[in-house]
């Protein structure tokens, strides 16, 4: 069977998540080695968004019973909670995959295990999420954020359709749909995207189907333990470390930054270089291939680059958040910035004795702050800033095809190979921005900024 929770690439901002129910699920499943997952921290903020979906409601109003499962929904204010009753008192201990017998045109997978679907135009963005739940004997969902919802019944079996609203307009799922599997004693949850039609949506449920097979080639289904979650209260969150203004973790620009990234063959030793650092006000003379879609994307949306490529002001958004139950977010500030383009030219060089394998120029651009001798970062606790920047690299040079975008390939060793990296930056942050350096590397405390397998580099102007 998978042992991981199927992957979502949705802004992880825009998920709210209770940290005692989102400790315990992350602490209970394993990521991937780095050569089959990409990216580490994005398998991270994918976990978090499916974790995100969990909590425990107190039910009041009846649904209506069925043979084993008796199901209650009830709303209040801005939060909608689901109730299954395993009448029976049994757990069914059978294994089973996910068949997805209709898609919309246009549509395919996201990941080799059929979790998650999204148009080939707006990839890995929207679409179809789902989770697979097995059943205890007294199973509660809670989904906050809701302007409401209603009972339906899809292909004879009992659903329950939640419509979401936090307050910004940003959301990118904003349906969920409970499905119950009733002779299965399995629940599926699925997260739909704002580009999928309520008729592409429905069409979609209609021809969802369970079918047995072996625990090794079942679809991943997380057991619903509702007395293993409430031990989740007695976990503490993680406390992020600051980086030491004298950290030796801490580079500038030009001076060779050591690496050493955990892959297949063992660990490998990189020297990672920025040479130079620019900053543009138009893209118009950068090879537009090399730039990533879903950053030019968000450009367009924006209205932030006009028809000769130049860079224009575009609004930025402050919300603060709601708590999802009573209340839900707010606009507090709206302020026209400038936007520009930060080009990052690097060398690598493969300093070990064997060539690597595929190498992943997945390097975020962080805005940190200066607080008591260190760098923190710049996150305010209760609100959420809606800009163009994200943690995503926005142009690359070389670099893969498709969904392999951040793959620049092997190198061999004593090879040095020059790679170009770009960054969409309010211009606001351009005296904060530090590169946080092959995050994903290896394992280790990476709530510790300063940690050996964690490098930071200076590229502020």
């Amino acid at each position: 069977m998978t042992n991981k929770i199927p992957s979502f690439k949705e802004e992880i901002d825009m998920i709210h998540v209770p940290t005692d129910k989102l400790n315990t699920i992350i602490s209970n499943f394993s990521l991937d080695s780095v050569p089959r997952k990409q990216l580490a921290k994005r398998k991270r903020k994918r976990i978090l968004i499916a974790a995100a979906c969990l909590l425990i409601g107190l039910p009041t109003t009846a649904f209506g019973a069925v043979k084993v499962y008796d199901m209650i929904v009830q709303k209040q204010n801005y939060e909608v909670n689901i109730s299954v009753t395993n009448m029976a008192s049994n757990k069914s201990d059978k294994w089973y995959k996910l068949k997805v017998g209709h898609l919309p045109e246009n549509m395919e997978a996201d990941d080799a295990d059929g979790m998650k679907y999204s148009f080939k135009d707006n990839y890995a963005k929207g679409g179809f999420s789902f989770i697979l739940w097995r059943l205890g004997g007294n199973s509660d969902f809670s989904t906050l954020y809701t302007k409401g919802y209603k009972k339906v019944g899809i292909s004879g079996r009992n659903a329950v359709i939640v419509n979401k609203d936090t307050g910004n307009p940003n959301m990118m799922f904003n349906r969920q749909v409970f499905l119950l599997f009733e002779e299965e004693g399995i629940m599926l949850e699925s997260y739909i995207g704002n580009d999928v039609s309520d008729e592409q949506m429905m069409k979609v449920m209609e021809n969802i189907s369970l079918e047995p097979t072996t625990k090794e080639n079942a679809s991943f289904t997380a057991d619903y333990d509702k007395a293993h979650l409430n031990k989740a209260s007695k976990l503490t969150e993680s406390k992020v470390i600051p980086l030491k203004k004298d950290s030796n973790q801490l580079f500038s620009v030009g001076q060779t930054v050591p690496v050493t990234i955990d892959q297949a063959g063992g660990k490998s030793s990189l020297n990672f270089v920025i040479e130079k650092v620019e900053v543009f006000d138009s893209i118009a003379d950068f090879k537009q291939g090399n730039f990533n879609e879903s950053g030019l994307d968000r450009l367009s949306e924006k209205k932030a680059l006009d028809q000769t490529k130049n860079l224009m002001p575009y609004k930025r958004n402050v919300y603060k958040l709601g708590n999802g139950k009573d209340s839900i977010d707010q606009l507090t500030e709206s302020k026209l910035v400038n936007l520009k383009f930060v080009y990052l030219t690097t060398t690598l060089e493969n300093a070990g004795s064997q060539s690597t394998d595929a190498i992943y120029m997945y390097h975020p651009l962080r805005v940190l702050k200066s607080e008591n001798n260190t760098w923190k970062y710049t996150g305010r606790n209760g609100f959420n800033e809606q800009s163009l920047m994200t943690s995503e690299v926005d142009y690359l040079e070389p670099h893969g095809n498709g969904k392999s975008y951040y793959n620049i390939g092997s190198i061999q060793p004593g090879q040095t190979v020059k790679v170009n990296l770009g960054y969409f930056v309010d211009a606001d942050k351009l005296d904060s921005i530090f590169l946080d350096a092959f995050p994903n590397s290896g394992s280790g405390n990476t709530e510790d900024m300063n940690a050996k397998n964690r490098w930071w580099i200076d590229i502020r102007q």
